[in-house]
C-alpha cells in the first residue's frame, strides 16, 4: 500500500503541471489579406506544439483550444513556423472564449503584419439571441438596430438585444452613421433577419486602403 501511495504521489503532481497550462479558446476573422496573402495561421508558445489555425475571411473559424504566452497568443504564419510572429492578441486574464479580429497594417514599428482586436465570445459578452457593436474608427460612429439607437465613441462596444421591432420575416432596419461637415450620414443601410438561436456582429472600421469608414455584420450560431 505504501508503495501504491507512493507511486500515486509522484504521478498526480506531474499531472497537474500539465493542466497548469493557461489556455484559450480562439475563433478567427481576417477583415481584410496583408499583401502577402496569408490564408493559414499557427500559434506556438514555449513547450507546446504548434497548433495551425484556419484564416477566414467572410466567417470565423472553428474554435481552436490554443495555448497563451505571458497572457498573449502569439501568431505566426503557417507557412512559415520559423519566421517572426505575425500577429499577437492580448486575452484578460478572465476570458476563456475569444473572437480575434485581424487588421492589416503597414510600417508597425514591432513589424507585425496585422493588429487585432479581442472580443468576449462568451454569452455575456453577446447577448443570446442578440449581438454586439464595436467601433474601431477613430471618430464617433451611430448605429440603429430595429428600435436601439447606439453612440460609440472610438474602441466602444454595446451589447444589443433582438430588436422588438420586426416586419413579419423578422427583419429590422440596420444603418451606420457617421460625421461629416457638422452633419451625420448613413454610409450604411440595410434589413436584416434576427432569427433565435443566432446572434449578430456589428463593426465598424477603416478601410485599409482609402481611411473611410467601413461597416460589417457577420450572424452565427449562438455560441
Amino acid at each position: 500500500m505504501k508503495k501504491l501511495l507512493f507511486v500515486l504521489v509522484a504521478i498526480f503532481p506531474c499531472a497537474l503541471c500539465a493542466q497548469e497550462v493557461p489556455s484559450v479558446t480562439i475563433r478567427t476573422l481576417c477583415f481584410q489579406r496583408d499583401p502577402s496573402g496569408i490564408d493559414k495561421l499557427a500559434v506556438k508558445s514555449p513547450d507546446q506544439p504548434a497548433v495551425n489555425l484556419s484564416f477566414p475571411e467572410s466567417f470565423f473559424s472553428p474554435k481552436s483550444k490554443v495555448a497563451l504566452t505571458d497572457g498573449k497568443v502569439v501568431f505566426y504564419n503557417a507557412a512559415n513556423l520559423n519566421g517572426p510572429p505575425i500577429a499577437v492578441a492580448n486575452i484578460p486574464k478572465e476570458m476563456k472564449s475569444a473572437l480575434v479580429l485581424f487588421f492589416p497594417v503597414a510600417g508597425d514599428k514591432e513589424q507585425m503584419v496585422y493588429r487585432t482586436s479581442v472580443i468576449d465570445a462568451s454569452i455575456d459578452g453577446i447577448p443570446k439571441d442578440g449581438g454586439l457593436i464595436m467601433n474601431l474608427y477613430s471618430k464617433e460612429v451611430r448605429a440603429v438596430i430595429g428600435e436601439h439607437r447606439i453612440a460609440l465613441k472610438p474602441g466602444g462596444t454595446a451589447k444589443v438585444a433582438r430588436p422588438k421591432e420586426r416586419n413579419d420575416y423578422n427583419m429590422s432596419a440596420v444603418a451606420l452613421l457617421t460625421e461629416s461637415g457638422g452633419q451625420w450620414q448613413v454610409i450604411s443601410e440595410t434589413l436584416l433577419p434576427f432569427v433565435e438561436e443566432s446572434q449578430h456582429f456589428f463593426i465598424s472600421y477603416p478601410d485599409a486602403k482609402s481611411g473611410r469608414p467601413s461597416f460589417r455584420v457577420l450572424q452565427f450560431g449562438n455560441l
